[in-house]
């Protein structure tokens, strides 16, 4: 015979109060298992909160192909009817030249070789990189061809006027070449508004005769931003920056004039500036020839770069492309030194634009890295932050894990929330 116990509520009451303090025990207990795993998943699979550090976002790896340009394969043209056959627009005249733009090579061999042409051509918004034994842009027989808006670099020489008339070098940038513009038996050629600098040598005249080289930036040159030598004669050159050119010998030459009844002013006004002007009243050309430029201002700069300040960055070893970019500004840009871990620094040439550094190969670990910018006049600017290399585990699973340890912490405070309700 089976009996049945009847409990009264005071009994009921007791042990539900029980089982409820049994489920908030564990309740807590799982909160702080939660915390617990939280702290060691933080610890574990991240880098401590850290004032000033962030994640570095993953660029482009160098050398891509900026957005502005189209690479294209190295043109070659040795006669007027290769222009529309290699892709060029318009019609070759003076009011439709034919047009190669927004290229970008880069070849061991010559960017653009154009020979025995009279048709009208413009190589506008273009980017050219050689080998040092080549000649990025040349023209040979050529009237009538013109280059703007573009940048060059290395190479033998940045463009080479050989055996050319009526031809034009405007508002482009060369750097890294040996020549950066080579007037070889040229006549009635011009080059403006250029910026010239960081070259063994920036102009070069070799039994040239009429042409103008007016309102460049010829600045930071191996050895001189222009030498003319003999046999080249009546040509202009004033309203240019020469700056801080050095014949490789300590000494300041800015330009040398070899040749014959070359005008370093316009005759009225207008003479160029220079980094060596002493305040005479004429600036006095080293060379044979005697020129004087009857106008002259002293070129100064001693305001240093600006560069952007970063602030310490964490990157994962697991991924790739990881780099570091600066933005900075001066009106001679010159150089750049990167050093990391107090090693020897590397340097480069700065032209103006972004700095970009790779960080793929820093291994797991904290480093400091240190940039510093110069311009032409030798004033610098620096950054140094660190840059802390670590492992995410399997490619992110560490946040994942706090997630849930989070997600756990809120179930259980809500668990006792309730209890407690329920016991009151």
């Amino acid at each position: 015979m089976v009996t049945f116990k009847r409990c009264n509520n005071t009994e009921n009451s007791s042990y539900r109060r029980n089982l409820t303090l049994k489920m908030v025990r564990l309740s807590i207990t799982a909160l702080v298992t939660a915390l617990l795993l939280a702290s060691f998943v933080s610890d574990v699979f991240f880098i401590p909160n850290q004032t000033n550090m962030v994640s570095i976002q993953v660029t482009p790896i160098q050398h891509a192909v900026p957005a502005q340009y189209q690479r294209s394969e190295p043109i070659s043209i040795t006669s007027d009817s290769d222009f529309q056959s290699l892709g060029a627009s318009g019609e070759g005249t003076l009011g439709n030249p034919y047009v190669f733009e927004n290229l970008f090579i880069n070849s061991t061999d010559s960017c653009v070789s154009i020979t025995d042409t009279t048709s009208y051509f413009i190589i506008r918004n273009c980017k050219f990189e050689t080998a040092i034994t080549a000649i990025a842009i040349l023209f040979n027989n050529v009237e009538n061809g013109r280059v703007t808006g573009s940048q060059i670099s290395g190479g033998a020489t940045g463009v080479n006027f050989m055996d050319s008339q009526n031809c034009i070098v405007t508002e482009t940038t060369i750097y890294g070449c040996w020549n950066a513009i080579y007037l070889e038996r040229a006549s009635s050629c011009y080059v403006y508004d250029c910026t010239i600098f960081r070259n063994q040598r920036g102009f070069f005249f070799d039994s040239t005769e009429f042409c103008s080289i007016t309102n460049n930036t010829i600045y930071s040159n191996i050895m001189w931003g222009v030498e003319v030598t003999e046999q080249s004669y009546n040509n202009t050159l004033y309203g240019n920056r020469f700056g801080w050119n050095d014949a490789s010998g300590g000494t300041e030459s800015n330009a040398i004039d070899n040749g014959e009844d070359n005008s370093f002013d316009d005759g009225i006004d207008v003479g160029n500036s220079w980094s060596d002007h002493n305040d005479s009243t004429t600036y006095l050309v080293p060379g044979s020839s005697g020129s004087i430029d009857s106008f002259p201002n002293l070129l100064e700069d001693n305001t240093p770069p600006m560069i952007e300040q970063h602030i310490d960055a964490v990157i994962d070893i697991e991924t790739s492309g990881n780099t570091l970019t600066w933005l900075a500004l001066d009106a001679f840009p010159a150089i750049y030194e990167v050093r990391e871990n107090d090693g020897t620094p590397t340097a480069s040439t700065w032209n103006g634009g972004p700095i970009t550094i790779g960080l793929d190969h820093l291994p797991i670990g904290t480093h400091s890295i240190v940039v510093v910018v110069y311009d032409g006049a030798g004033n610098a600017a620096s950054d140094s932050i660190y840059v802390t290399v670590v492992s995410f585990v399997l490619g992110g699973i560490g946040t994942e894990l706090v997630m849930f340890a989070s997600g756990i912490t809120v179930v259980s405070f809500v668990i006792i929330i309730l209890l407690l309700k329920k016991l009151s």
